[in-house]
């Protein structure tokens, strides 16, 4: 009995520090391949701050340079790419109700963002848009967002800039995230992906 009693007092605690805001301040540009990201975190009021840096050079040292691998069966690739799950019925309407979710939940104090992307590939690019584009009007829906997310058809690239300070409760989050990723468009997605549609 005493087990049970402790174990419930832990689950209370847990979902007490859950519901307790936690605030983000960040900036993050990432141009021609070089990366630069400076954050920290705030949580129990401010009682507990904890920063998070990030550099090229720093990141070079971690992440040494692989050998390339050979290239893969174009179609075997395409079967098991991310982009596989936008064909499933229904999974990109969820992927955005997810998301009007998730920005319901955030408080934004401000937040720019500024992207360029491109896969290279026309084809590929505009299907990526077609779920790109809605989510970037999605974004840009607060007040306090300033948001311009453009298209590249020609050109494999990413390149960002976004600066902001948000605060979320993450008990939330984690309520949206775990009715989301056990939802039955997400498994058949998840499926779709690896090539078992």
């Amino acid at each position: 009995m005493v087990f049970v009693w402790s174990l419930l007092a832990l689950v209370v605690l847990l979902v007490a520090l859950l519901a307790i805001p936690l605030e983000w301040t960040f900036n993050v540009r990432q141009e021609q391949g070089q990366r630069e990201a400076k954050s920290h975190i705030r949580w129990l009021f401010g009682l507990v701050r904890f920063p998070i840096t990030g550099s090229p050079e720093a990141e070079a040292k971690a992440n040494p340079k692989e050998p390339r691998k050979p290239k893969k069966d174009p179609e075997k690739a395409r079967r098991n790419s991310p982009l596989a799950a936008a064909s499933v019925e229904g999974f990109v309407g969820r992927v955005l109700t997810l998301i009007r979710r998730l920005l319901s939940s955030i408080h934004i104090h401000h937040l720019n963002l500024q992207a360029r992307l491109g896969l290279g590939d026309a084809a590929d690019t505009g299907r990526l848009w077609a779920f790109i584009g809605p989510l970037g009007v999605l974004l840009a829906q607060p007040k306090a967002t300033r948001v311009t997310i453009e298209p590249d058809f020609y050109d494999e690239v990413l390149d960002f800039k976004s600066d902001g300070r948000i605060q979320v409760i993450p008990l939330k989050l984690l309520t949206l995230l775990i009715g989301f990723l056990f939802s039955f468009n997400t498994l058949k997605a998840w499926r779709a992906t690896r090539g078992n549609r």
